[in-house]
């Protein structure tokens, strides 16, 4: 017992041990990919390594785990409490629209929330591997290395700072690995389990460990013996760019040179709190030059609104009836709206003139006066928090796919400013349209057809990886044909230029990406934006719809809200007649379809409330279950060998179901507390058994395991006696 303690508290400290390095893994991939709720993964890790600590069945286990991550799931992508008839339908739509996109090829089209399944998965066999390297083999030098590696490449290749991180995990490692050595030391010499001579090793080892680390920690450190080898190899593989080094990330109105990397900034810019996930739009520029955006200089005029009245512009809006509100808060005051898709109005404290430029639609705050107000005169007025009102559009698939490529031509000619291309823009880039879109009929269908296309390729997305294009080279061209590595710029001008060369007006547009959302709380969601969160997509006119938002680039996915309305085709004739005019027989044939959408209405929300009805009868179910859980997980001792007994019984008396048996009894031998000590052989446990059951059936059936084992041997072994010397074995430890 004394023993069976102290390997309990050494697996505990050596679990609390990885739980802290392994925290050292998520930081870094946090901060790297703006992902918030670290802490939930956090406990998802700990809850990963007290199962594994208190041993509880795989099944067990694997439920539990499977039910913090459903958990997880609605907790953070939806806006629903977790015990609600919305679950199952949110959880069935995010496995279904995931699967599609996985079977057709669109990687980068999944949602957050399938990628959060994986990483945890992930983590989830991370820790089982480190469970068998710990348990099994007593030895974690592997894992610690490759953590070390791990760090020192991201601060080595990245902006995050893995100094303290790498100091943390080296005092980490080196008293795991003490602590393991003499684990396995004291199993190889069979030593007795001596809790003062144990402490004389372990106490000079962590005061070493502790007084090396303070040492290091605090002498002088000379500077690097060679230079930081990030620019020369990004210089030798061309990489290295021109101009003024690397930028960094963030909102700019100087799009004119686009391309080369950047570098992360976590600074917040602003906090939306929201029932709803926005991309944050600020203009859009319609003006390409084969190395970046500018603008054309047409004057398309202003418009002036106040607090509370409707803003008008050229993107559509959703029904009014369907008016929600963000509370927005700014970090960093800007003169300048955050606008979203379906805006309606704003409205801030302070009495505000909002002056809209007709060309890039981005919305400049000004102080009220009394003379004119316009872009170019009156103060700016940075705003610290506003309301926007807005109204999601919700576009019906059905009216998008009638959209015909000769509507195109009937459009008039304030479009033609997006279909601007440079006379040097390369064939290739709209022989690679064409190709894109050969056999899609709809105007939708081809800008869905490009937008998909970055994710079936080899484009990868890196933001430190991005090359500048060269004198002669065109930026879009560089990115389709050469290079296929960068971000949102490069993904989303291509888009433009290839959709403007098939005729699709499409504009280039800037802001920020929703950001980390936090936790719900009353419905609303608090999104925090920063600087690493500033993005750009694409803006595509769709005649008979009007400006759609499309999300090319890889890794990210759209907020496009679409009606999957498509209906079965129906004779004209019979669309043609009035209720009226129809006939008997036609009346008849309308019945079934009105049947139809009664039962299509059944729904999951149905479901809940007759669950919510009867909730009485299903607590008593839940509880009758558990009871019924309880006794079979008592008695186990006693109906599982019984179930063996009557399994084997119908199985043929040969070598492969007496190893299987004996497995079997070994583990019915565990049930009662006869477990195999650590070192002992098979022949003395057998001994042990016999005297403890009062028989000598183990050491025969011992004698025949090892037999076959180590000689192989068992031509003149009869297997009808042994499984009737099994039985009567195993029906000992039932007694």
């Amino acid at each position: 017992m004394k023993k069976s303690l102290e390997s309990f508290i050494e697996l505990a400290i050596a679990y609390l041990i990885i739980f802290f390095i392994l925290r050292e893994w998520l930081i870094p991939v946090m901060q790297l990919t703006n992902t918030g709720v670290s802490h939930l993964f956090l406990i998802f890790i700990g809850l990963a390594l007290v199962l594994c600590l208190f041993k509880v069945r795989p099944l067990l286990s694997g439920l539990v785990k499977l039910g913090y991550i459903t958990w997880f799931v609605i907790f953070v992508y939806s806006e629903n409490p977790f015990f609600s008839g919305h679950t199952i339908p949110f959880l069935v739509n995010e496995v279904t629209l995931n699967m599609v996109n996985i079977f057709s090829g669109n990687f980068g089209q999944v949602s957050d929330a399938f990628r959060t399944v994986l990483f945890l998965a992930l983590i989830w066999m991370l820790i089982y591997l480190i469970h068998h390297w710990i348990t099994v083999h007593h030895n974690i030098f592997y894992f610690f290395v490759l953590t070390v590696f791990f760090i020192a490449t991201l601060d080595t290749f990245s902006e995050y700072n893995g100094k303290p991180a790498i100091i943390k995990v080296v005092v980490l490692g080196l008293i795991m690995t003490g602590v393991l050595f003499l684990k396995r030391l004291r199993l190889q010499v069979d030593a007795p389990s001596d809790l003062v001579r144990k402490w004389k090793i372990i106490l000079p080892m962590l005061i070493s460990v502790a007084l090396v680390s303070m040492v290091a920690f605090f002498l002088p450190k000379a500077g690097p013996t060679w230079a930081d080898p990030v620019p020369f190899i990004k210089g030798v593989t061309g990489q290295g760019g021109v101009g003024d080094g690397q930028k960094t990330v963030g909102y700019s109105d100087d799009d004119s040179r686009l391309g080369g990397p950047y570098k992360g900034d976590n600074t917040l810019i602003f906090t939306a709190t929201s029932r709803d996930r926005h991309y944050w739009r600020i203009d859009t520029k319609d003006t390409y030059t084969s190395k970046g955006w500018v603008l054309s200089g047409e004057y398309i005029g202003e418009a002036v609104f106040e607090n509370d009245t409707p803003i008008f512009t050229s993107l559509p809006v959703g029904p009014t009836q369907n008016e929600r509100q963000i509370q927005m808060e700014m970090a960093v005051p800007m003169p300048f709206l955050i606008q979203t898709y379906g805006m309606l109005s704003v409205s801030a404290e302070e009495p505000t003139l909002y002056v809209q430029d007709g060309q890039t639609e981005k919305i400049v705050t000004k102080q009220p006066s009394g003379e004119l107000v316009t872009m170019s005169n009156g103060s700016n007025k940075l705003l610290s928090s506003y309301t926007i009102s807005y109204s999601e559009p919700n576009y019906s698939l059905q009216q998008l796919q009638t959209s015909e490529p000769a509507m195109l031509e009937t459009l008039d000619s304030s479009y033609n400013r997006f279909l601007q291309l440079p006379d040097t823009l390369p064939q290739r880039v709209q022989d690679l349209a064409i190709d894109i879109t050969r056999n899609k009929t709809s105007i939708y269908e081809k800008i869905k057809a490009i937008e998909g296309y970055f994710s079936k390729g080899d484009f990868s997305y890196d933001k430190t990886a991005a090359a500048y294009p060269s004198e002669n080279q065109d930026y879009v061209d560089q990115f389709l044909f050469d290079t296929k590595v960068g971000y949102c710029d490069n993904f989303s001008t291509s888009m433009v230029v290839m959709l403007r060369t098939i005729g699709i007006p499409a504009r280039w547009v800037k802001g920020f990406a929703p950001g980390n959302a936090g936790g719900v709380s009353d419905g609303y969601r608090k999104y925090t934006i920063t600087n690493d969160n500033a993005h750009s997509w694409v803006e595509a006119y769709v005649p008979g719809t009007g400006w759609i938002e499309f999300e090319p680039t890889i890794g990210f996915s759209g907020n496009v809200n679409i009606n999957y309305d498509l209906q079965r085709d129906v004779p004209q004739q019979e669309q043609e007649l009035q209720p009226e005019e129809k006939t008997e027989q036609q009346q008849k044939k309308d019945q079934p379809t009105k049947k139809t959408t009664t039962q299509s209405a059944f729904s999951f929300d149905s479901v809940w409330t007759w669950i919510k009805t009867l909730k009485y009868v299903w607590l008593a179910l839940i509880v009758l279950l558990i009871i019924i859980g309880v006794t079979l997980f008592v008695q186990r001792k006693t109906w599982i060998p019984k179930m063996h007994v009557r399994a084997y019984r119908k199985k043929e008396a040969d070598w492969t179901s007496f190893d299987s048996s004996y497995q079997a009894l070994t583990k019915q031998l565990v049930r009662i507390g006869l477990r195999r000590k650590d070192g002992e052989t098979l022949r003395v446990f057998a001994e042990r058994v016999d005297a403890a059951l009062e028989t000598e059936e183990m050491r025969k059936l011992t004698a025949i395991y090892e037999q076959h084992i180590y000689s192989e041997n068992t031509q003149n072994v009869d297997y009808v006696k042994l499984r009737e010397s099994w039985e009567y074995l195993i029906n000992r430890t039932i007694s």
